[in-house]
């Protein structure tokens, strides 16, 4: 009778132990967590991407809205969207990942009836191309994650984060 209870406690000091328990806690949570991690970071990698280039596509519309309005000073504003200098840069010195002088759009609008220019817009397109002043196609950007998120969820192309950089600015021409 006495190894039968001895038995009983035996098997209730292994149905009580939980030494293992936070390890298959921690297993169950620790993938969440990590999808988790990655997707908060790349959300903020795309926010300051696109604050970055609404800040330079503002600097170009302020930029040409103080100067002539030919082509020298259309490259120099695509320049400044591109590399925040009005100079040429490589690739590694551009302000985001991927981005070409090809992907800004300058339009203008005149006023009625004039060829007097009365707006300046420096845009990065939404839609695959768009046709700007004097028929420039313009190419859409889009923010490349750092993770891939999709892999991480499954891979079956739920969960993308392929979304276009496309912030616009317009001012006043001042001639």
């Amino acid at each position: 009778m006495r190894r039968l209870l001895d038995g009983f406690r035996k098997l209730r000091g292994i149905v009580n132990d939980e030494s293992g328990g936070t390890l298959a806690e921690m297993a169950l949570t620790l993938p969440l967590l990590i999808v988790l991690l990655a997707g908060v970071s790349e959300i903020g990698r795309y926010f300051q991407a696109y604050t970055t280039l609404a800040k330079s596509t503002r600097a170009a519309a302020r930029y040409l809205s103080n100067h002539q309005y030919n082509d020298l000073e259309i490259s120099r504003a695509k320049n400044l969207v591109v590399c925040g200098q009005l100079t040429t840069c490589t690739a590694e010195q551009r302000l985001v990942k991927n981005a070409d002088p090809s992907n800004v759009c300058i339009e203008t609008t005149k006023v009625a009836g004039s060829e007097q220019i009365e707006f300046v817009t420096v845009s990065l397109p939404y839609d695959a191309t768009k046709t700007c002043d004097a028929d420039v196609v313009a190419t859409k950007l889009v923010y490349t994650p750092v993770f891939n998120l999709d892999a991480l969820l499954g891979g079956n192309n739920v969960f993308s984060l392929t979304y276009p950089l496309a912030p616009s600015t317009t001012m006043r021409y001042i001639p």
